[in-house]
């Protein structure tokens, strides 16, 4: 789009690019005509959004005539245009302004506006929230405006108005406001940009390879960004010639997300997406002199400033492009919907649907591009296309989807996939000096690092996304770039360069500092391309700690030979646990998360018990406990009422207990930590209370569908002391008889 957004000095006093000159204003001969394109969806807004981490806000100010506005103070703002009521209409002169300064107190010279010359097509193009308007100018922090409208003829377009726009202030971080969004890392620029990556950060799954190179050794520190190709070699001056038309996989750059600049995704409205793109338009956002002046720590909120006017003051979905670029190189992520999706802008009239657009920051008519701009846009455009099996060098024919100031609908245009919106639309943009640089762009784009992947990560092991070792780590990785054709590999630790090795390096030794750390490995290519990967490393020299295993009796079958048990213990880690294993007295591996080990004891006899809690990075502590289920038989309690005798195999010992009268008893007397009561089950056999220390605990029915002997009915974790444990006949109608078989108890 012929997106001139006059970035002004703002903060200075010269009068900026207005001279004496009047641009005259021009606007596209037909509009997109709003018609619905087959295979696009529809991404509505997101429901519950939150407002933005840096509060912007929009004052108007009425034109009420040719006379424009008299000098006046107004609100803070810092991005300025014109808009009208009705999109099809113009006004018939050069509207201008001037601003004042509230760094410097002085007013600017007049700086002429033009009329925007970019939109939404399709569905978005004919909503009735739209405005007709002018581009956005950038003027920096200023708090006062006049207006004038140079050769006015009759009458001006309805609901004309100022509209300035305050992109907030960031008082949390850089003046830009650019923050890193949550788990993405960091590439730094000529100036400080806070770019953010989102390169995923896999699990390898193939086993190691011999590196190259001999593995060097460094230890992490605190920075807030990972390295890019200013920290390697600098790339070669000589202009790429492109060899191939094969669609290449290069990494899609490192970016600003929409979180880092602040978005504000409350105002968002429904968002069309197409089925791939299959061209990138380059556009430039200003038309007027010294607009590159800015900063890049201003670069994000000059994108912020952009996305309110787009959709506050056009009345556009978003944010017009999928992405924008400052002088420093920094990409950021522009319209809602995902940097890798195929997501349809208000950009390029015409030709919206099935492609996308990038902006640079500044007026490359004036201005020289330069490595960084042309570096980020060579990468965006070969990962943007590749994606869909496109190379940026090879051409295709288009056709426009509506009419604009060049093309009707229909018409078919033969271009390059990576080309200008000069190209596409009858417009000056992105300026001569950026649009000669295209053909090298094109041929840079060529010139990727492949196929880089993270193998290993050894010294350690692996859980839930991130890596765990104890003091030192090897990482391994893999490039499918010759080593002759990278400058170089550089590694970081929480975004400080740990190590600079050669372009044939892969694999290098790390130092772990205790605690949390984001790792990069970022390979150079020669013409300045970047790929990287990144990991989460946790350095972890803390062993867990464990509790004591303690035995507890539970529910079951119990025998001369068997008794069920629980073994209970607590297992912590400072991170992460992995597992906890048993040696004694058989092997067994329980989860990180296990409390209890459910296993069988040997009455009668010591057992030993043996486990080791193990966290991630490989820390080990042990504990041990030696323990006994023992057996009371039940000729042993102490008899009240009338108890019979029964004798079977099926009864611990040979023998049992029976009684059916109310109340009988039978009282078990121990020292132990756990108890258990055994009966035998059966159609007709009744309830029983079962009193603790003297207190009622519970009520058991011992009635079965079929015959069972030595059944734990209930179970209890004792304090380890003396106990006494009551048997009470409940006498229940018509099935009065309870068995008992004895008590079991650990000690």
């Amino acid at each position: 789009m012929n997106r001139k957004l006059a970035i002004g000095v703002g903060a200075a006093v010269a009068v900026l690019a207005a001279g004496g000159g009047v641009a005259v204003l021009t606007w596209p001969s037909t509009p997109g005509n709003g018609t619905a394109l087959a295979g696009v969806s529809v991404l509505p807004p997101e429901p519950g959004a939150e407002p933005p981490r840096i509060k912007t806000a929009l004052h108007t100010v009425d034109v009420a005539g040719p006379a424009g506005v008299p000098q006046r103070a107004t609100e803070h703002f810092s991005l300025l245009g014109v808009t009208w009521a009705d999109p099809a209409d113009k006004p018939a002169g050069t509207i201008q302004v001037k601003t004042r300064s509230v760094a410097t107190g002085k007013w600017s010279g007049w700086q002429s506006l033009e009329v925007g010359d970019g939109g939404p097509d399709g569905a978005e193009a004919a909503a009735g929230a739209r405005r007709g308007g002018t581009e956005p100018l950038w003027v920096g922090d200023s708090d006062g405006l006049a207006t004038r409208i140079q050769g006015q003829g009759k009458g001006l377009p309805a609901g004309l108005r100022v509209d300035l726009i305050d992109p907030g202030r960031d008082t949390g971080g850089k003046g830009g406001g650019m923050v890193l969004a949550e788990g993405e890392s960091a590439s730094p620029t000529p100036e400080p940009s806070g770019s953010v990556s989102t390169e995923p950060s896999p699990k390898p799954s193939d086993p190691p390879s011999s590196p190259s190179s001999s593995p060097s050794s460094a230890t992490p520190g605190t920075a807030s960004a990972t390295p890019s190709a200013s920290s390697v070699p600098a790339p070669s001056s000589a202009t790429p010639v492109p060899t191939s038309t094969a669609p290449i996989k290069a990494q899609f750059p490192a970016y600003v997300s929409r979180k880092g600049w602040s978005a504000d995704e409350t105002i968002v409205g429904p968002i069309n997406v197409a089925t791939e793109v299959k061209a990138l338009w380059v556009h430039h956002t200003v038309h007027t002199q010294d607009a590159n002046a800015y900063t890049c720590d201003q670069s994000a909120a000059i994108v912020r400033g952009i996305q309110i006017y787009d959709v506050r003051s056009n009345g556009w979905s978003d944010l017009g492009y999928n992405y924008m670029v400052d002088k420093c190189g920094t990409l950021f992520e522009g319209r809602r919907g995902g940097v890798e999706a195929p997501v349809v802008g208000a950009h390029t009239i015409g030709f919206n649907t099935g492609y996308a657009a990038v902006a640079v920051l500044g007026d490359y008519r004036t201005a020289t591009s330069n490595d960084a701009i042309e570096t980020t846009i060579a990468q965006l455009a070969a990962a943007r296309l590749g994606k869909y099996g496109y190379n940026p060098s090879s051409t295709a024919t288009f056709v426009a989807g509506s009419t604009n100031s060049k093309f009707r609908q229909g018409a078919t245009v033969t271009v390059p996939r990576l080309s200008g919106h000069r190209d596409m639309d009858a417009t000056v943009c992105p300026g001569d000096n950026l649009y000669s640089r295209l053909p090298a762009i094109r041929a840079k784009s060529q010139q990727m690092v492949t196929g880089m992947a993270l193998r290993s990560v050894t010294g350690g092991g692996y859980a839930a996304g991130a890596y765990y070792v104890r003091d030192s780590a090897t990482l391994t990785w893999t490039v499918a770039t010759a080593a002759a054709d990278l400058a170089g590999i550089t590694v970081s630790v929480d975004g400080r360069t740990v190590s600079t090795l050669d372009g044939a390096a892969r694999s290098v030794k790390l130092t772990v500092a205790p605690g949390r750390h984001s790792v990069t490995v970022l390979a150079a290519h020669r013409s300045g391309s970047t790929a990287r990967v990144s990991t989460t490393l946790y350095g972890d020299p803390t062993a867990p700690t464990l509790t004591a295993p303690a035995v507890s009796l539970r529910t079951g079958t119990y025998s001369a030979t068997s008794a069920p048990v629980t073994v209970g213990f607590t297992a912590r880690d400072n991170l992460r646990l992995a597992a906890v294993t048993v040696s004694r007295p058989r092997s067994a591996t329980l989860s990180g998360t296990a409390s209890s080990w459910a296993t069988t004891a040997k009455p009668g006899a010591r057992v030993g018990y043996t486990l080791t809690a193990r966290d991630v990075a490989g820390n080990a502590r042990a504990a041990s406990a030696t323990q006994s289920v023992l057996y009371l038989a039940e000729t042993k309690a102490t008899r009240t009422g009338t108890w019979a005798g029964r004798t079977s195999g099926s009864y611990l010992g040979g023998k049992a207990l029976t009684a059916s009268r109310k109340n009988a008893k039978l009282t078990y007397t121990f020292t132990g930590r756990s108890a258990a009561l055994l009966f035998s089950r059966g159609p007709r056999t009744g309830k029983a209370y079962v009193y603790l220390d003297g207190r009622k605990v519970a009520t058991v029915d011992t009635r079965s569908g079929s015959a069972g002997h030595r059944q734990a009915l209930w179970v209890k974790a004792l304090a380890s002391k003396k106990h006494t444990v009551v048997i009470v006949v409940a006498g229940t109608s018509g099935r009065p008889a309870v068995v008992s078989d004895g008590l079991a108890y650990v000690r």
